[in-house]
């Protein structure tokens, strides 16, 4: 590949913005989910079902769960966003784990979280 086809596939990839926040996997047979926070949720995304679909996933539970009942079980939503701002003093990984915190806390049935 040329240089300059290079350096204008950089420069895509630095405009293209990334998602940061809060993924939850929810599982629509049994109502449980695993919640989540990452500085980049497609990537998180595209990870756990990588992960998921070769039965390498951290998560014991929620690996069985995805052997039993299959991908199409499983609803990949990002629940929280947060925003990124033209602030180089803000830690984004510590704003990502107060979200996630909060949103884990304030769950409704904590029982169903994985």
């Amino acid at each position: 590949m040329k240089n300059s086809i290079k350096q204008q596939l950089k420069e895509k990839a630095k405009d293209y913005p990334v998602k940061m926040g809060v993924l939850a996997v929810k599982n629509k047979v049994t109502g449980r989910q695993l919640i989540q926070g990452a500085l980049n949720i497609e990537a998180l995304e595209n990870r756990m079902k990588f992960s998921l679909k070769i039965g390498q996933y951290t998560h014991q539970q929620l690996q069985a769960d995805w052997n039993e009942y299959g991908e199409d079980s499983f609803l990949f939503e990002c629940i929280a966003v947060v925003e990124a701002q033209n602030n180089p003093y803000i830690n984004y990984r510590q704003e990502v784990l107060k979200a996630e915190k909060c949103l884990i806390e304030s769950h409704e049935f904590p029982q169903n979280l994985y």
